[in-house]
């Protein structure tokens, strides 16, 4: 440090500023219950079914409707609703002849804390300056 002046001039230190905590990094389980959802959810026909239900009245839908909004065979629809089901992404319940769905609200709230900024999947690294870099593998 040199004076100059009687003041005392120091050389300017880049200071990086976290403003909230890293997220954590995802564990095994956690990796494998997401992969899960995603996978039943790499469909849009299955994206279009859990957007139609959870906007539904009530937030839940009869078979009967939602095959009015797709051109398909009722197998075919069938397959996807069970896929969602399967995933714990909706609930399924038998009135009579028709079945009724509704959606499960924390597989797709574990998603979202996922994808959320700051989330683990979300979250960006921390600059690293050129000498850090250097120093890394």
């Amino acid at each position: 440090m040199a004076a100059h002046n009687g003041h005392v001039r120091s050389k300017p230190v880049a200071v990086t500023l976290l403003l909230a905590e890293p997220a954590a990094v995802v564990s095994a389980t956690e990796a494998e219950t997401a992969a899960k959802l995603f996978k039943a959810l790499s469909d849009p026909v299955r994206i279009r079914l859990v957007s139609l239900i959870r906007h539904s009245p009530g937030g839940e839908a009869c078979f009967c409707d939602l095959a009015e909004d797709f051109d398909m065979p009722q197998p075919s629809l069938s397959h996807h609703l069970r896929v969602l089901v399967t995933a714990g992404i909706l609930t399924r319940e038998r009135r009579g002849t028709w079945s009724w769905y509704s959606l499960v609200p924390e597989p797709l709230g574990a998603l979202g804390s996922l994808l959320r900024e700051g989330g683990p999947l979300a979250d960006r690294p921390a600059a690293l300056s050129d000498e850090e870099r250097n120093k890394r593998c």
